[in-house]
């Protein structure tokens, strides 16, 4: 199944060079421009993985990944930097993001992190499903015979 991806940069080069890697491996590619743009996107499309860059012109990277979230609970998240910092790290973690990848970057070395990271989130997340279905079972199941007494 071709995954999507909602690449979050207000560089054109940038959102250029992002498409043509990931339409290269197989992906299919959304685009926006700013924080607003992104939210608008999540709300019409499904989106499998968010590309977000730290800085845009309306809002934080790490600010936007809440408010992804919200829209797309399952999505992986993952920041995108050329002004790496620890402030920066620790927020993007704190925010929840799934993965920090910094610019400039190697095309392939880009797209086996990508791989990775959306996989790791898809076994964890299939996982707590199978946990949650074992547990449904084990779970006895009480009927009250007369339930107007305790």
């Amino acid at each position: 199944m071709m995954q999507t991806v909602l690449v979050v940069d207000d560089d054109p080069k940038m959102v250029e060079m992002l498409t043509s890697i990931l339409e290269g491996a197989g992906y299919m590619v959304e685009t926006a421009s700013n924080g607003k743009e992104a939210i608008k996107a999540c709300k019409k499309y499904p989106i499998d993985i968010g590309l977000i860059d730290i800085e845009l012109p309306d809002t934080k990277g790490t600010q936007l990944l809440s408010s992804l979230k919200q829209v797309q609970p399952k999505m992986v998240k993952i920041i995108l930097t050329g002004y790496p910092s620890i402030e920066n790290a620790v927020i993007a973690v704190n925010e929840k993001a799934d993965g920090y990848i910094l610019k400039p970057f190697n095309p392939e070395e880009l797209l086996q992190k990508i791989k990775k990271i959306y996989d790791a989130k898809k076994d964890e997340y299939l996982a707590m499903l199978s946990e949650v279905e074992k547990e449904k079972q084990n779970t006895p199941h009480v009927r009250f015979q007369n339930p107007d007494r305790w």
